[in-house]
């Protein structure tokens, strides 16, 4: 009962996803991003799998390798949803035959779909083309493409929590935002993106080099 969107800017180098659903707090059991790999579990979650994905990521940077192992981990397969996006080369996914309709996945040139419990047969595919299609930040490029979603079919019950992702340079993640419970959860994410993006430089230069980086007063203009 989730749909979900990994993607990739070439420009960047940045990887990130975005993911919401009809059940509360979805970012705190669903994705996970590493350097240069996203990874999904879903439907029937098991969070457990992401730690299994990462680690044969490290291990091995092949990512059918990694949906392999996801798959192999994973108690009861036919109730998971699995996918796998890398820096470089094709989404991978797994759908279970105990997913509820409408599922499955989309793979764009630079992204990753996967969806189940959908409302139509077009979430998927506006996920992608939206994404493939936009320009500018990662962050806004996927929460346009899960509103996009959102629009043609979303899924079938009510969503109630939304999450977005983007892992930068030197492993630190430039956005990890969540709306763990609202009525409106898509939108929400929005404008927490829309508040978030002008200060992540600055609480980016707080790890990197905290002698330069502006008091926190300075960076919320307090």
């Amino acid at each position: 009962m989730t749909f979900s969107l990994a993607g990739r800017c070439l420009e960047t180098g940045q990887i990130g996803f975005a993911v919401t659903t009809s059940s509360v707090c979805v970012g705190a059991r669903v994705g996970a991003v590493t350097d240069g790999c996203v990874v999904f579990s879903q439907a029937r979650t098991d969070p457990r799998l992401h730690d299994v994905g990462m680690a044969k990521w490290r291990e091995s940077g092949d990512a059918a390798q990694t949906l392999d192992a996801m798959k192999s981990a994973a108690t009861a397969p036919h109730w998971r949803q699995l996918g796998v996006l890398a820096n470089a080369g094709q989404g991978l996914h797994h759908t279970g035959t105990s997913c509820l309709p409408d599922c499955g996945g989309e793979v764009g040139e630079n992204s990753l779909a996967i969806g189940n419990f959908l409302g139509s047969p077009q979430v998927l595919p506006a996920l992608v083309e939206t994404f493939e299609t936009s320009k500018g930040l990662l962050a806004n490029r996927l929460v346009s493409a899960m509103l996009a979603g959102e629009a043609a079919g979303s899924e079938r019950d009510p969503l109630q929590s939304a999450a977005v992702v983007v892992l930068g340079a030197d492993s630190l993640k430039d956005v990890d935002l969540r709306i763990d419970a609202s009525r409106d959860p898509l939108p929400d994410l929005a404008a927490l993106v829309a508040d978030w993006l002008p200060k992540a430089d600055a609480y980016r230069l707080r790890a990197i080099d905290p002698d330069r980086a502006p008091s926190s007063s300075a960076v919320e203009l307090r």
